[in-house]
């Protein structure tokens, strides 16, 4: 293993956490201006680049010595979601403490840990005077808990050279899903979030019968939602092209392949899958179709007055692939022609994350793909990588419509649990081992010298 400081790594992390980066507002200047000191005081410069009143973004760079393919190490992002239920915390939300061997806090799994071993990774690189055929970039942002107008797409927008590069590794992946074998992100789902409307007749409220309730439709279409997104296969065969490989990385055997990617089987599948590793069963689930969620319902103004409107917000997520056109065409089939025919489908506003993106992929076969394969093999011999599918938007969306091929890399500790990703970011109790960044940092570190020298 290369001789990092962890102690160093540790405490950048702790320091990210205590600096409260909750998006909104964001203030991510206040980890952004850690940052650069951090650099600053180790050799390295760094640029910041203001998008917003205490917001912004850094960026430095080892220059290539030839016209060699450029690699950046992000964008990775300082800002974090919310806390909600606090009091259930075992340790304060935004104390960053360290903790059986675990650094706590928002932020710390997704994805502080990335920043701050991406970070470390650049300055030993720096610090060994790398001589890279191509750009070594650091780009870290601000803003992608909530769609990137401030970060990454502001970036790209407003310096597009400065960031251009051919491979990219952000968030996330290097979690073990059985002994050996470690997820890669190649690909993600799209957010279409979509708010459908209903109206209906002003009442008194004492006499419901044959009234015209606006809560009733949403109430009706939400339960519709529902059970059109559970029980429809909106996906193959798209996900095959990702599905089996993924089967075979996990060593499964020609019937449970078989079981796994074929779609009049899979809901069989699911259902034995739900009794024995729920979180699998979740994981398969939404990487197999396009999701639905119907999640908040608003409709009336008082308890006595029949509402004459409400509408619902749906959580929507798509498999690459499938337009606005296929939104739209299962919505209306999932509610029903009847209230279909009354339904207003619109996006919600942008502050409240209607910016609509669509699912989006990296080739899961190609040289980069092999040396983050042979960087994992290095550090834990034996191990390999499994392709997988981020259920959730991420900045790299922004690389791949630009086509730069981004990927999901990191390298976690093998014991811990794969559904930690799913039930701790942006849950309570977010944590992430110190032996997770010790990997992390390392796996970076060679992989910038396998892409580059």
């Amino acid at each position: 293993m290369t001789d990092f400081n962890i102690e160093e790594t540790i405490q950048l992390l702790s320091k990210l956490i205590q600096n409260r980066c909750v998006n909104p507002p964001g203030n991510e200047l206040k980890s952004i201006n850690t940052i650069h000191r951090f650099l600053t005081e180790r050799g390295v410069e760094s640029t910041i680049y203001k998008t917003a009143p205490e917001r912004g973004n850094l960026l430095a760079r080892i220059q290539g010595t030839q016209n060699g393919s450029k690699l950046m190490f992000g964008p990775s992002h300082v800002d974090v979601v919310p806390v909600t239920k606090e009091e259930e915390w075992e340790v304060d939300p935004f104390s960053g403490i360290m903790k059986n061997e675990h650094i706590w806090g928002r932020g710390a799994l997704d994805m502080l840990f990335m920043v701050v071993t991406q970070v470390q990774a650049f300055v030993k690189l720096h610090q060994e005077n790398f001589q890279p055929k191509g750009d070594l970039i650091l780009l870290i942002v601000s803003d992608e808990e909530a769609g990137g107008k401030y970060g990454t797409e502001w970036m790209y927008l407003n310096h597009p050279d400065i960031v251009q590069t051919d491979y990219a590794v952000s968030e996330s992946g290097g979690l073990a899903i059985s002994p050996g074998k470690f997820i890669f992100m190649f690909g993600e789902k799209g957010g279409s979030w979509k708010r459908i409307r209903f109206t209906g007749t002003p009442g008194h409220g004492s006499m419901p019968y044959n009234s015209d309730n606006a809560v009733k439709k949403a109430g009706e279409a939400a339960e519709r939602l529902y059970k059109y997104g559970l029980s429809n296969f909106l996906g193959i065969p798209v996900t095959t092209e990702f599905l089996k490989p993924m089967a075979r990385g996990l060593g499964l055997g020609l019937i449970q392949r078989f079981m796994l990617t074929n779609k009049f089987i899979l809901p069989l599948t699911l259902r034995q899958m739900k009794n024995t590793n729920q979180a699998m069963a979740k994981a398969v689930h939404g990487l197999t179709r396009m999701t639905i969620s119907p999640n908040i319902i608003h409709g009336g103004s008082k308890i006595n007055i029949i509402p004459p409107s409400a509408y619902l917000e749906v959580d929507i997520r798509t498999l690459p692939g499938q337009d606005e056109e296929y939104v739209i065409k299962h919505l209306q089939k999932a509610i029903g022609n009847k209230l279909a025919k009354e339904a207003i489908i619109e996006e919600p506003s942008a502050d409240e994350g209607g910016v609509a993106s669509y699912g989006n992929a990296s080739p899961i076969s190609s040289p980069f793909v092999q040396a983050m394969k042979e960087t994992i093999n290095e550090i834990l011999p034996g191990s390999t990588l499994v392709p997988f599918m981020m259920p959730a938007v991420t900045d790299c969306r922004f690389l791949r419509e630009r086509g730069i091929d981004a990927y999901g890399f990191a390298l976690f500790d093998p014991k811990t649990p794969l559904n930690d990703l799913s039930h701790l970011a942006h849950g309570i109790n977010e944590r992430v081992s110190v032996k997770t960044l010790e990997l992390s940092q390392e796996a970076y570190y060679l992989l910038a010298k396998k892409v580059l020298i």
